[in-house]
C-alpha cells in the first residue's frame, strides 16, 4: 500500500511511538536512554585501618528507592552486570524503601547472593523496612546514616482502598516460615544472632538481651531460655543501656563466626515443617547456656515484645551486631572502604517509566481510556485520535507488565482472543450475543491476569490477584459512567464532530459527515436512503443528499443496498433494508 489516508499515517505514527517506547524500555545499556552515571572521587586515606576484605579501590553504588517489585529485579540485575563488567571491587545497595512485593524479594535474595561481588554492602539511607530489611540482611555488611532506621517485616498484604490488611493465620504461617528461614539462613552466614533476625517477621517472639561479663560478647534468647539460665521468668522490661559494639575480624570486618566465602543459593526445603525447622546449609552456632552459665552472664532487658516487631535504629543497630558502621554522605563511603572513588548507577528513565505505567490506579484509569475509546470509534465510525488512544492503552496495559516481569505470556493472548471475539460479533455475527459477552469477558479475565505471575491462587500471588480484580472493575465502572455521560451529553455539543478525523470516511471537504446532525433533520421513519459503505453494524449512508452515520438493528447491509430509516438519535440514523 503506497499512498496512506491521513488516519492511515496517524495510526502508522502512533504504532511507531509504541514501538520505540517499547524498544526503549528494553535498553539495557544506561547509555541508550539518557540516564546518568554519577560518579564522585575522594581522596584515599591510608587504608590500613580498613579490613582487606573490605578493601576496594572503586565502589558501585545502587540505589534501590520505592517500593520493591519486580521492576526492582530487572533494574538491579542489569545494574549489576553493569558494575561487573565495569570492573568495580565492591558494590553498595543503597536502601531506602517501605518495602514491597515478596515473591520480587527472594529473587533479589538470590541476585544478591550468586550475582553480586562478594564485597557487597547494603547501606540503609534512612530507612529500609519490610522487604528493604530482608534485602539489607542478604548482603556481606550493613551500613546506616546517622537516621538510619530498619526492620518490621512480617508479611501483610496492600490493596486498592483498603491499605494494609493482615493476613490469615493459616496464609500468614505459609510466608513466614520460608522467610524465616532465608533470615536465618544469611544470620549464619554473616554471624548474626538468628533469634534477633526472626523478630523483624514473627510477631509473636519475646527477645531479652544477655551480655558476658568477662567478654562482652551479646546473645538474644527468648521466655524459654532465660529461665533455663536463671531459674525464673525475666522482667518485662526495655533495655535500659546499649552494649558496646561486638569487635569485628579485623581482617574480614565481619562478626566472629561469618562465614567468609560466597554461597550458590539459599536454603532449600520441601515442606512447611523443614522450613520452620530451619533446614540450613550451615549449623547454628549459638551456644548452648544453661544453669552453670547463669553467673557469667548478666541481662540488659528487653528488646522485643510480643505484640511488636523488632524496629532498630542506627545506634541500636550498632550495639545488636547488625550494622558494620554509621556513614553519612559518600566521601565518608568512600573512606569505609578505603576506595578512590565511589559511581552511582541509577535506574533508568525507561524502568521509571514501566514502573509508574503498571500502578494500579494508573492501569484503571487506561483500561477505562481503552474502553471508551473502542466505544466511540464504534459509536462515530471513522478511526482517529479515540481509536489510537484505545490501542495506545491497550498495549501498554498489556505490554508494560509483561516489560516489567509481573505478568506471564497468557494474558495477553487470552485479551487478543477477547477482542477477536467482540470484533467477530459486531463486523461479521448478526446481533449482540454470545460471542460478544464471551469477548468481554475475556478482555476482563486478560486484564486481571496482567497483575498476576505465577499461579493466581498462591497464597504470596493471592494479594495481587485481588488488586488487579478491583483495579479492572474500577476501570470498567469508570469507563461505563464516562460512556452514560458521553451518550447522554456530548453528541449535541458542536465540538463533537470535531473529534473524529472525517477523512477516514472518504468524505469531501465540503461534505462531511455528523454524527449528530441526523438528530436536527426533520427525518421521518421511512425516507429512504443508499449505503455507502457497508454496514456491520455501523457505516455511512445517504439520506436526501447527506452524508450520515447509521447503523442498523443487528443486520448486515452490503455498500450499495437500498436503505430505510427506523429512527434517529444523537449517534446517527437507525435504517434496515428498504425492498
Amino acid at each position: 500500500m503506497t499512498n496512506l489516508s491521513p488516519t492511515s499515517r496517524r495510526l502508522r505514527i502512533g504504532w511507531l511511538i509504541m514501538l520505540a517506547a517499547s524498544l526503549g524500555l528494553m535498553v539495557p545499556d544506561w547509555r541508550a536512554d539518557g540516564a546518568e552515571i554519577s560518579s564522585s572521587s575522594a581522596s584515599q586515606e591510608d587504608p590500613l585501618g580498613v579490613p582487606a576484605g573490605r578493601q576496594a579501590n572503586r565502589v558501585a553504588i545502587i540505589p534501590l528507592h520505592g517500593p520493591i517489585d519486580q521492576m526492582t529485579v530487572k533494574s538491579l540485575r542489569r545494574r549489576l552486570a553493569e558494575a561487573n563488567a565495569a570492573g568495580f571491587d565492591a558494590v553498595v545497595l543503597e536502601l531506602d524503601t517501605p518495602g514491597g512485593d515478596l515473591n520480587a524479594t527472594f529473587e533479589i535474595l538470590e541476585i544478591v547472593r550468586t550475582e553480586a561481588p562478594p564485597n557487597t554492602v547494603a547501606w540503609i539511607r534512612p530507612k529500609a523496612f519490610s522487604a528493604g530489611t530482608i534485602i539489607a540482611l542478604s548482603a556481606r555488611e550493613i551500613i546506616t546514616s546517622p537516621t538510619g532506621v530498619f526492620g518490621d517485616a512480617a508479611p501483610i498484604q496492600a490493596l486498592p482502598g483498603l491499605g494494609l490488611q493482615q493476613l490469615p493465620a493459616a496464609e500468614r504461617a505459609k510466608i513466614e516460615a520460608p522467610l524465616l528461614s532465608e533470615l536465618v539462613f544469611d544470620a549464619r552466614r554473616q554471624g548474626w544472632d538468628e533469634k534477633l533476625v526472626q523478630a523483624f517477621v514473627a510477631v509473636d517472639i519475646e527477645l531479652w538481651l544477655l551480655r558476658n561479663r568477662t567478654t562482652g560478647e551479646i546473645l538474644f534468647v527468648d521466655v524459654d531460655e532465660y529461665e533455663r539460665i536463671f531459674g525464673e521468668p525475666p522482667e518485662r522490661s526495655g533495655v535500659t543501656r546499649l552494649p558496646a559494639p561486638t569487635p569485628r575480624d579485623p581482617e574480614t570486618g565481619l562478626l566472629p563466626g561469618a562465614l567468609t566465602t560466597p554461597v550458590d543459593a539459599g536454603p532449600k526445603f520441601e515442606t512447611r515443617d523443614e522450613a520452620i525447622e530451619f533446614v540450613q546449609e550451615r549449623r547454628s552456632q549459638r551456644p548452648d547456656l544453661g544453669p552453670a552459665d547463669a553467673s557469667a552472664w548478666e541481662s540488659l532487658g528487653q528488646v522485643v515484645t510480643s505484640d511488636e516487631l523488632l524496629v532498630l535504629r542506627s545506634d541500636e543497630a550498632m550495639a545488636y551486631g547488625l550494622s558494620s558502621s554509621t556513614v553519612d554522605g559518600e566521601a565518608a563511603l568512600a573512606n569505609f572502604f578505603g576506595a578512590a572513588e565511589t559511581t552511582r548507577l541509577p535506574e533508568t528513565w525507561s524502568e521509571g517509566l514501566v514502573r509508574f505505567l503498571t500502578l494500579w490506579p494508573v492501569r484503571a484509569v487506561l483500561i477505562a481510556v481503552m474502553l471508551v475509546g473502542f466505544f466511540i470509534e464504534i459509536a462515530a465510525p471513522g478511526y482517529g485520535v479515540f481509536g489510537i488512544a484505545a490501542l495506545a492503552s491497550l498495549a501498554i496495559l498489556v505490554g508494560a507488565p509483561w516489560l516489567a516481569g509481573l505478568s506471564d505470556w497468557w494474558p495477553a493472548i487470552v485479551v487478543i482472543l477477547g477482542l477477536g471475539l467482540v470484533i467477530a460479533e459486531l463486523f461479521f455475527l448478526p446481533g449482540f450475543g454470545l460471542a460478544g459477552l464471551a469477548g468481554g469477558g475475556l478482555i476482563f479475565v486478560g486484564l486481571v491476569g496482567t497483575f498476576v505471575r505465577g499461579d493466581p491462587f498462591n497464597a504470596a500471588m493471592r494479594a495481587d490477584l485481588i488488586r488487579g480484580l478491583l483495579a479492572t472493575t474500577i476501570g470498567f465502572f469508570v469507563a461505563g459512567g464516562a460512556i452514560w455521560g458521553l451518550w447522554r451529553f456530548v453528541p449535541g455539543l458542536p465540538i463533537s464532530r470535531r473529534l473524529v478525523l472525517d477523512e477516514a470516511v472518504g468524505n469531501s471537504p465540503d461534505q462531511p459527515p455528523s454524527a449528530s446532525e441526523s438528530m436536527n433533520l426533520d427525518l421521518e421513519p421511512g425516507a429512504t436512503g443508499t449505503a455507502v459503505t457497508p454496514l456491520r453494524p455501523a457505516g455511512t449512508v445517504d439520506i436526501a443528499g447527506r452524508m450520515l452515520d447509521a447503523r442498523t438493528q443487528g443486520e448486515y447491509i452490503d455498500a450499495g443496498s437500498p436503505v430505510r430509516v427506523v429512527s434517529h438519535d444523537r449517534f446517527g440514523v437507525v435504517v434496515e433494508v428498504s425492498t
